[in-house]
């Protein structure tokens, strides 16, 4: 009863505070180089720009599949429907608020469907996103150690484990038995060695400065604890963090893994990132929003990745990996669905309420630390990775 009073204060919040009428944006200025030096080596730079878009939200919530996406359509008050050519084929559909403030994507589950919704999204002419905020909002796997049924986390790294080269037990057992699984990095023969070729996409840092406005606005929620079934099974952990009623690629499983992507994660952000959630999607967003942001379409800085915790991403002492992954019965994921909105609502509804005095201009909470990725696309220098990569 109280998660459902809370939605509806939310949802009268937004409704009073969008009541005035879409004001048409004005029209950017796209400008073409016309006068190439006939000794250059023929690669023509343009700088991009929209001069038809209509819409400029100042927030876009980013979810994946409907389960992620139908607590925000019931929360918001969402009244118009935009089609976008390129979107996931299940998800056509954008959806808006009253004057188009704060806006509602889903981009398919899956590396590829994030990728291409977020670019049809991103070239959309119509869509002018150059001051907008994003929340990546989706449910995720937890590392008992440190979260639990129904957590919240806000991201500072977004790391993709999946670029690695993969051995099956037997073919490495008797050659390297002190290895924790078969996952080795790229460019290197051992797993405790920085890679050696990378894609790029292997690690993004968001803004810090962000992410601490969006936790620290979450932390006076109340978020909904789950049913007696995520209680019970809670207390089958022995980490006090797992056992606790909830705080602020590939999906896996088991402690093998766990460990091994654990220390994978140190070990690409230079010891400075602690594996806590489990997620699939968002380092293909991220690299998208990188690409848009080199060209001024988007501001990196203006990305909050969130995710809560719908199941742990390892099974408790009394379960094998195998019998917790198929035969579990932790009690469902609606305490994590709940707290998407319970969560994530407070950072959107104050982009809103503080757009013109804190958050049009992108000061107050700009990043001190560096954001963008591996390869420094966005200018700075990264504080993980390597002096110098060969680049696969």
């Amino acid at each position: 009863m109280k998660f459902t009073t809370v939605l509806a204060l939310a949802a009268a919040a937004f409704s009073t505070t969008l009541a005035s009428p879409i004001q048409k944006r004005a029209i950017n200025e796209t400008a073409l180089a016309e006068d190439i030096d006939e000794t250059s080596n023929n690669n023509i730079q343009t700088s991009y720009g929209k001069p038809f878009a209509v819409y400029q939200p100042r927030a876009f919530i980013i979810s994946m599949f409907e389960l992620e996406r139908d607590p925000w359509l019931e929360a918001m008050d969402f009244k118009h429907n935009i089609t976008v050519p390129g979107l996931s084929p299940l998800y056509p559909t954008i959806h808006c608020t009253t004057n188009y403030t704060i806006c509602q994507i889903t981009t398919g589950e899956g590396e590829i469907n994030a990728a291409a919704s977020i670019t049809a999204l991103g070239l959309n002419p119509l869509f002018d996103l150059t001051k907008t905020y994003f929340l990546v909002a989706g449910i995720a796997g937890g590392e008992p150690e440190y979260t639990t049924l129904g957590g919240v986390t806000f991201a500072k790294y977004a790391v993709q484990v999946g670029l690695e080269y993969q051995f099956a037990y037997e073919d490495y057992i008797k050659t390297n038995p002190d290895w924790i699984s078969g996952y080795i990095p790229y460019g290197t023969d051992d797993q405790d060695t920085y890679p050696g070729n990378v894609y790029g996409t292997e690690v993004f840092e968001l803004n810090e400065a962000l992410r601490d406005r969006a936790y620290n606005l979450a932390s006076n929620a109340t978020l909904s604890n789950g049913n007696k079934k995520n209680a019970e099974f809670r207390k089958l952990y022995n980490e006090t963090a797992a056992r606790g009623t909830p705080r602020l690629d590939n999906y896996f499983t088991g402690n093998v893994l766990n460990n091994y992507f654990s220390n994978l994660t140190k070990l690409l952000s230079n010891g400075s990132a602690t594996y806590c959630a489990t997620a699939q999607e968002d380092n293909a967003t991220l690299e998208v929003l990188t690409r848009l942001n080199k060209y001024g379409l988007v501001d990196f800085d203006r990305i909050v990745v969130m995710r809560t915790i719908s199941d742990f991403s390892r099974p408790p002492p009394s379960m094998s990996a195998y019998e917790y992954f198929f035969n579990r019965t932790d009690g469902g994921i609606s305490a994590s669905l709940d707290n998407l909105v319970l969560g994530g609502t407070p950072i959107i509804h104050d982009i809103i309420q503080n757009w013109d005095k804190v958050y049009e201009k992108g000061i107050k909470y700009a990043s001190k630390n560096y954001v963008g990725d591996i390869f420094a696309t966005l200018g700075g220098t990264p504080d993980f990775g390597k002096s110098s990569f060969d680049v696969a």
